[in-house]
């Protein structure tokens, strides 16, 4: 096994434990719903232990999964949708819910939503980076977008807003929470999956295009495209280089262009999203020997 692969595995377990941890021991104990199989535990956790009816539920979509989404999703959901339910039944095994929410006495709601939000949100966002998902409801709101092509965007509105409306007919204060928890993890989520992948592009104008490109090359191990590029004023044609970074070789770049030539004209823009060769992760393959 590569040790990419090993480090996206990693990452996926740590992403599955955070999020659990988050919704067992801030969500749980004040009931609070922010959608999903999860949510749906928690308003039926006096008929149901939680682990029980998430170990049975995400059995049931990842079957409905693997007839109508494919092998591939299948093999790519199992394994972060089956560590969930059986972490969360370590936990009910060894500890309470209320181990850390019992000594608070003041806005325990706002506590546990902010926190919970925040766990929960970084934790999904680590398996989401990662090319991966925690099934459950993911499996409904990936089905809706195939077959009935409604925007993945409006399948999770339409769900967990279900899940959540429900929660408010139960305990409308704490459905309130439960909302606001459920817009902060979804803003986490949106940036951990994305800004995981951003950086920096960054434009150069210079007369020491190969010194320069070489230095990219041999401090950065970065690739770069040169353009040809005519001036507006001079009319004269020139070589741009453009190159894409992580934000933490963004001073090294600038030093490298303060060498070679401090009178080349650059600028830099922010990436929202980059992909390729030292950005992206690539499709997290699961195999089965035939």
């Amino acid at each position: 096994m590569s040790r990419t692969k090993v480090r996206e595995i990693l990452e996926i377990t740590g992403g599955v434990v955070l999020l659990t941890l988050g919704f067992y021991f801030f969500l749980l104990p004040q009931n609070l719903v922010i959608g999903g199989v999860m949510g749906i535990s928690v308003l039926v956790q006096d008929f149901i232990s939680v682990s029980m009816f998430i170990l049975i539920a995400n059995a049931i979509l990842l079957l409905v999964g693997l007839i109508f989404l494919g092998k591939a999703f299948f093999l790519k959901t199992v394994y972060a949708t089956v560590l969930y339910p059986v972490i969360v039944f370590i936990l009910e095994k060894t500890i309470a819910p209320d181990f850390f929410m019992k000594y608070i006495n003041e806005s325990p709601y706002l506590i546990a939503g902010l926190f919970g939000a925040l766990t929960v949100g970084v934790g999904l966002g680590l398996v989401i980076r990662n090319n991966s998902t925690t099934g459950g409801i993911d499996i409904l709101q990936n089905m809706m977008h195939k077959y009935l092509h409604i925007p993945f965007s409006w399948a999770i509105y339409i769900i967990d807003g279900t899940i959540i409306t429900i929660a408010l007919f139960i305990d409308f204060q704490a459905g309130l929470y439960a909302f606001g928890a459920m817009i902060l993890s979804g803003m986490i989520i949106d940036r951990m999956s994305i800004e995981g992948r951003s950086g920096f592009t960054v434009f150069i104008l210079t007369n020491q295009t190969k010194q320069m490109q070489q230095a990219i090359y041999n401090r950065l191990d970065r690739g770069l495209t040169k353009i040809k590029v005519v001036g507006g004023y001079s009319n004269k044609e020139m070589e741009m280089i453009v190159c894409t970074i992580d934000r933490m070789q963004l001073y090294t770049f600038k030093l490298i262009i303060k060498e070679i030539d401090p009178k080349a004209f650059s600028f830099v823009t922010r990436t929202k999203e980059a992909s390729g060769y030292g950005f992206s992760k690539g499709s997290l393959q699961w195999k089965i020997e035939e």
